[in-house]
C-alpha cells in the first residue's frame, strides 16, 4: 500500500507544472528521494522534480545531512541546499518540537532579561574581529520576454545557485561591517545589495521590545541537538532604529534621462528570538523587516544562527551561519519596466581572528 502511495505521489508531482509548487513535508521529500533512487532514477530527472515542490516545515541541517546520501547526483544536491535555503524560516518538523510544558511567565520574563543582559554586555565588550565569509547566492532566472504576474518570473524561471565567493569580513562590537566589495556603485547597479550587517543592533530593538511588552512565548524547539525556548518580538519603526538600506535602483531623472539611487528607510521589525534557556545565550535570531508593496525593497527576511569561538583564551558568541530572504525591483528591458527578483544568500562564517591580528 505504502508503495503504491508513493507511486501516486510521483505521478502526480511529474504532473505538476514547473511554476506550480507542491508543498511538501520533510518526510514526504525523504520518501520521494528513496522511491527514486530505488527506481534508479538520473540526476536531472530527479533534480527537476525538487523544482517543483515547495516545503512547508524548515529543512534542518541534520535532516539535509540525512538526505544527501540518496542524491543522485550534483543537480539533486543543489536543489536539496536550495530547500534548505527556501525553508529556513519555517518552523521545523515535529520531531524538533520538544513535547514540553510553557515555562511560567516569571521564568519566560528570566530567560529574556538575562539573554538581554548578555548580549548588551557583549556588545560592550567585544573587540574588533575579522571572519572569512563564505556566501552562496541564490536566484530565480527571469524570462523578461515572457515575465507574467506579480513576480515576473515566467513559466519557465526556477531558481538556482548563481555564485559563490568568500571575503574577509569586519565585526566591530557584534555588528558585521558592510564589505569594501559592496560599496562599488558599479556592481550594485546590476544587483541591489543591501547595507544591513550580519543582524541589526539587537540590543536597543530587543531592550525597547521588552519594555512594551512585545515579547512573546511561541514555543520550545531543538536547534542542533539543543533543547531552546523561542519567542516572538515585534518593535515599531517609531521606536526601532533598524534600517533597511540598498543600492542602487535606476529611476527616471529629468528629460528622459536615468537617474541611480539608494533605497533608505526606517522600519518596524518582527522576528523570533531563539534563546538557550540554562546558559541565557541568542543561539538563533529571525528578523523580519516590514515594508509595503510600493517600496523598491519588498521583503528583507534575515536568519543569523550563532556559536562560541575561542581567541587568544576568550571566548565570544558570534555568527556562524545565515540566510536571508530578499524581494527586489529590478529593472528589465526598456519595454518591459521594473521586475521582482527573489534572492537567497546563505553564508557561513570560520576563522574569527582579532582584526589586528588578522592583519599581520
Amino acid at each position: 500500500m505504502k508503495r503504491l502511495v508513493l507511486f501516486v505521489l510521483i505521478v502526480l508531482i511529474g504532473a505538476v507544472p514547473a511554476w506550480a509548487a507542491k508543498k511538501t513535508t520533510v518526510q514526504e521529500l525523504k520518501e520521494m528521494l528513496l522511491s527514486f533512487q530505488e527506481a534508479k532514477k538520473g540526476d536531472e530527472y530527479v533534480a527537476s522534480q525538487l523544482k517543483q515542490i515547495e516545503l512547508s516545515e524548515e529543512l534542518t541541517t541534520s535532516a539535509l545531512t540525512s538526505l544527501l546520501p540518496a542524491s543522485p547526483g550534483p543537480l539533486t544536491s543543489e536543489q536539496i541546499f536550495i530547500l534548505e535555503a527556501r525553508s529556513s524560516m519555517l518552523v521545523p518538523p515535529p520531531s524538533d518540537l520538544p513535547d514540553l510544558p510553557s515555562p511560567d511567565d516569571a521564568a519566560q520574563k528570566a530567560m529574556q532579561d538575562k539573554a538581554i543582559g548578555l548580549l548588551a554586555e557583549s556588545d560592550r565588550q567585544y573587540p574588533r574581529m575579522t571572519a572569512s565569509r563564505t556566501t552562496s547566492r541564490i536566484a530565480h532566472k527571469p524570462d523578461f520576454k515572457n515575465a507574467t504576474g506579480r513576480h515576473g518570473y515566467g513559466d519557465q524561471s526556477i531558481l538556482s545557485l548563481t555564485s559563490k565567493y568568500t571575503e574577509i569580513v569586519e565585526i566591530d562590537h557584534g555588528i558585521e561591517k558592510v564589505p569594501v566589495s559592496a560599496l562599488d556603485p558599479r556592481l550594485r547597479r546590476i544587483s541591489p545589495t543591501s547595507e544591513s550587517g550580519a543582524r541589526p543592533d539587537l540590543s536597543p530593538i530587543l531592550r525597547q521590545a521588552a519594555e512594551d511588552g512585545s515579547i512573546h512565548w511561541l514555543r520550545w524547539e531543538t536547534v542542533s541537538g539543543v533543547k531552546t525556548a523561542v519567542f516572538s518580538f515585534s518593535a515599531d519603526k517609531g521606536k526601532s532604529p533598524y534600517a533597511v538600506d540598498y543600492c542602487c535602483f535606476q529611476t527616471l531623472g529629468q528629460v528622459g534621462s536615468y537617474d541611480w539611487k539608494p533605497f533608505k528607510k526606517i522600519v518596524g521589525l518582527h522576528g523570533e528570538l531563539f534563546i538557550d534557556p540554562d546558559s541565557g545565550t541568542i543561539v538563533r535570531l529571525i528578523a523580519q523587516a516590514e515594508l509595503k508593496p510600493t517600496d523598491f525593497v519588498q521583503l528583507e527576511d534575515a536568519r543569523i544562527d550563532y556559536g562560541m569561538v575561542t581567541i587568544d583564551g576568550h571566548d565570544y558568541l558570534v555568527p556562524v551561519d545565515s540566510f536571508t530572504h530578499t524581494e527586489v525591483l529590478s529593472s528589465g528591458d526598456s519595454n518591459q519596466g521594473y521586475l521582482m527578483r527573489r534572492t537567497f544568500l546563505v553564508a557561513g562564517y570560520g576563522n574569527y581572528r582579532l582584526a589586528g591580528a588578522a592583519q599581520k
